[in-house]
């Protein structure tokens, strides 16, 4: 009976360091995001943002490179996995911010991306850092 206690204590001691741990990723997350300025490089982001959680990168149709980098900022679902609809992206083309946000994301680079697919052949990023290249019919 004293072990099953113990135990269950411990275990509400572990998730509650785990809850912190995620909350204190979003407070820093959340308040990186006022400190960028349009025109930052990659670095500059990386080093007010730290690590994003996703990414993803692709070659606009006037040939310059756009990556978006996912940054959790909202925890909106408490099953472990971290999902876009938690993050708030921040997208650089050719190396430099040009905007950041859902809103932005979803205006700007959603956009992009269909132009990008109705072309014969599109590079999607992987988790591992490969491309794999989809050819469209």
């Amino acid at each position: 009976m004293k072990k099953n206690i113990l135990l269950g204590i411990l275990t509400m001691l572990i998730m509650v360091g785990f809850i912190n741990c995620w909350q204190a990723m979003q407070s820093k997350s959340r308040a990186g995001l006022l400190r960028l300025k349009l025109g930052m490089t990659k670095e500059e982001v990386l080093r007010i943002m730290k690590k994003p959680v996703l990414n993803e990168a692709y070659k606009t149709e006037k040939g310059t490179e756009l990556v978006i980098l996912f940054f959790y900022t909202n925890r909106m679902w408490a099953d472990g996995n971290t999902t876009r609809d938690e993050c708030t992206p921040v997208v650089l083309e050719d190396g430099k911010v040009i905007g950041w946000g859902n809103e932005f994301y979803r205006l700007k680079v959603e956009v992009i991306i269909k132009k990008v697919a109705r072309k014969s052949e599109i590079t999607v990023p992987r988790r591992n850092d490969k491309e794999m290249v989809l050819r469209l019919s």
